[in-house]
């Protein structure tokens, strides 16, 4: 037990050793990988950030165009309804379009319609009578006088045969009644054609006019041209709340960052998206740089680790061969000398160890005669086989050791260590007495033993000499009563010799 605890203590450097060398790339790499993700992450929240105000900034110049817009095409509608209010017999549009009172790059026409819904007069000129009493710029007014400029939805015109979108204001007679309404048509791509910037949008961009009455003005996406008169879908009614979300287009399937402005005073709101993917592509190029980055460091951390670790290990593995070879006795695996007094002194010096250590001294008999008699490898097998039979006799009770040559030395840890060593040598001597092999004659090896116990204020020499002592005893006994056995032996032999009578003939 206390053999493998300082065996345990031995290794735990090693292991630590082991371990370290791992454990710093691991930390190494998750710093580093910590790191990096940490980077992407603030990144793309810069990205996206930008993103967010670039699409603010677009949303109000926006804004700001369809207000000119709207402003010069009511400019149009005002001055000739007050032309005509005034003078309404004598009222000529083709004057006003003379003098180009009436002119504007994205009027496609202004049109006059009478009490009835009839066309009067129209910049475009036209055939036959043209009725717009159905229209709904036309029904509006007639039923409400309060209603200001009115912008219809886009329509396919009359006259002019083209999408269009009708900005109208009603003609007040002088008694106060309906007598009719100024049509000004303007060009719905206009809206988004006249302000569209590929530099500022980019490729897939988007920008937009729809009306809170649900319906979309205009709407342009990347470089395809602007279309009108498309039904508008219903997440579009969201930009009437929000100022600014995440939109997943549900026309292109387009995710972008959206933001929306309301022109109250019309119903309107314009809508200018930016793409998600366009504005990371960027950061996307960057993440691939740093990921690949990455990744080679790892790599390169890992084998390098590996190759490190590999290197330590073979490292360790010949310290501790070496202290097995500095500790271990080669021939029969035992502990050495040197290592088995090492054991003793710890087991001295455990707490409560008065009374429960013990050391035993084996010196075999013969071990010399055997040598002689039937080699050195003979004599070399002998004391393999006495060191197995020595480990396992003293398992669970201690430790034993070679100390060289014949001797060895067992040590033991028990309570009442007397009783336990008494017991350990009779089992000792039963296994020393099986056969050796066949060259080996039965009885030929034998062993002499000395048990000493520790008693207070003994160390580990004081043990030892006690033991070596009580051993020498017991072997000087043992040849007395060998010597005495065979003096019997032999005067035995004499008295039964027969004798030679001198009066008997030869």
């Amino acid at each position: 037990m206390q053999r493998r605890l300082h065996a345990a203590n031995r290794t735990k450097p090693s292991h630590r050793a082991l371990i370290l060398v791992p454990t710093l790339t691991v930390l190494v790499l998750a710093v580093l990988w910590v790191t990096i993700l940490l980077r992407l992450h603030v990144e793309r929240a810069a990205v996206m950030h930008d993103t967010r105000v670039a699409a603010r900034t677009l949303a109000d110049a926006l804004e700001t165009h369809t207000l000119k817009t709207i402003h010069d095409v009511d400019e149009i509608a005002l001055l000739v309804k007050y032309g005509y209010e005034s003078s309404p017999q004598t009222f000529d549009l083709a004057t006003y379009q003379h003098y180009g009172l009436i002119s504007a790059d994205t009027a496609l026409q202004v049109t006059l319609a009478g009490a009835d819904g009839h066309v009067i007069a129209s910049t475009i000129p036209f055939t036959g009578a043209v009725d717009l009493s159905d229209r709904e710029h036309f029904r509006v007014h007639r039923q409400h006088a309060d209603v200001g400029l009115f912008i219809s939805q886009p329509v396919i015109g009359r006259i002019s045969k083209q999408w269009s979108v009708q900005a109208t204001r009603r003609i007040q007679r002088r008694d106060g009644s309906f007598g009719g309404v100024v049509i000004v048509s303007e060009n719905p791509a206009y809206l988004t054609d006249g302000f569209y910037n590929s530099a500022a949008l980019g490729d897939h961009g988007m920008i937009a006019v729809v009306s809170g009455r649900g319906f979309m003005l205009s709407r342009r996406a990347g470089e395809a041209p602007s279309k009108t008169g498309e039904e508008m879908p219903a997440s579009y009614v969201s930009f009437h709340k929000t100022g600014l979300d995440d939109f997943a287009d549900p026309i292109d399937h387009v995710e972008r960052i959206v933001a929306s402005r309301q022109l109250d005073r019309y119903g309107l709101t314009v809508v200018a998206g930016l793409s998600v993917e366009e504005a990371l592509d960027d950061y996307f190029r960057m993440r691939r740089v740093y990921v690949i980055m990455a990744a080679v460091i790892s790599v390169a951390l890992v084998g390098l680790s590996a190759w490190i670790t590999a290197l330590i290990s073979k490292l360790v593995q010949g310290k501790d061969a070496l202290r097995r070879l500095s500790q271990t006795d080669r021939l029969t695996d035992l502990p050495n000398r040197g290592r088995i007094m090492d054991m003793l002194d710890a087991a001295i010096g455990a707490p409560n160890a008065v009374g429960n250590v013990a050391a035993i001294f084996i010196d075999l008999d013969n071990f010399k005669e055997l040598n002689d008699t039937f080699g050195h490898q003979c004599g070399d097998e002998v004391l393999v086989t006495v060191a197995l039979r020595l480990r396992a006799a003293i398992t669970g009770r201690g430790m034993a050791g070679r100390l060289g040559g014949d001797e060895f030395l067992l040590v033991i840890q028990a309570a009442d260590a007397r009783t336990v060593a008494e017991q350990t040598v009779e089992e000792v001597k039963a296994a020393l007495a099986a056969p050796f092999g066949a060259r080996v004659p039965v009885g030929l090896i034998g062993a002499s033993f000395g048990a000493a116990v520790l008693e207070s204020g003994d160390t580990s020499r004081d043990l030892i000499r006690r033991a070596d002592m009580a051993m020498y005893q017991a072997k000087a006994q043992a040849q007395a009563c060998r010597s005495q056995k065979a003096a019997g032996e032999k005067q035995t032999r004499k008295q039964a010799a027969p004798r030679n009578d001198p009066l008997q003939p030869a």
